[in-house]
């Protein structure tokens, strides 16, 4: 089972943001060794031979590809132009979200389609939310000096990890009306998600599938 939000699905852009009892992914899904940074890489045609490369993000315009990214707690973002042409899969955990990997991800999509931020769509996904993550002061002395204008840069207890996604989208020129978002949290929610900060040892390295295909 995987969770779609009507901002992709009115469009007929296939999505999905996975779950405990998410299906197996498919060849035509490409995904990365992900290690919280910000690089986001193209992908193509063809089959995915050797392992997968280093990235916590994808986007592609090859037809019928899927990117993808696995989550256990950080964020998944999905981003596309309005007929599903240039698609973005992105994971970001507090560093790459601080660091910029979602409005690195726009940056490249933008190259590509030659379209302006204001055109995209952006879904936020299940994530651990502010109610269960509590942050210490080497995040916080990080967020203010990378984004000094965000409201919740404040240095709260909690970090809103999808609150500074929403924002940064919004810098970059996105309507409010093209930001979606799947308000769960994966710790409250055990029976729906696998969760690092939840389950511990328990989780046994298991993750969701968050993935997005390019139209036609």
């Amino acid at each position: 089972m995987f969770l779609r939000h009507p901002l992709l699905l009115v469009r007929g852009i296939g999505h999905g943001f996975g779950t405990r009892f998410s299906e197996p992914a498919g060849a035509e899904v490409r995904f990365f060794r992900q290690v919280h940074g910000q690089k986001v890489l193209e992908v193509g045609d063809g089959e995915q031979e050797g392992p997968p490369p280093e990235a916590d993000g994808g986007w592609t315009s090859a037809s019928g590809i899927s990117v993808a990214v696995w989550t256990a707690d950080c964020l998944p973002v999905l981003i596309s132009d309005p007929e599903g042409r240039h698609v973005a899969a992105v994971h970001a955990g507090w560093r790459g979200a601080v660091r910029g990997i979602v409005p690195e991800a726009i940056r490249l999509l933008q190259a590509a389609s030659g379209m302006s931020p204001g055109e995209f769509l952006a879904v936020i996904g299940p994530s651990v939310k502010s109610c269960c993550y509590p942050v210490g002061e080497e995040v916080w002395s990080e967020v203010r000096q990378l984004w000094p204008g965000w409201s919740g840069a404040s240095g709260r207890p909690r970090l809103d990890l999808p609150g500074l996604v929403r924002y940064q989208l919004e810098q970059a020129g996105f309507q409010d009306k093209s930001i979606g978002e799947i308000p769960l949290c994966t710790v409250c929610h055990p029976e729906l998600f696998y969760s690092h900060r939840g389950m511990g040892e328990k989780r046994a390295g298991r993750s969701m599938l968050n993935f997005i295909r390019r139209s036609g």
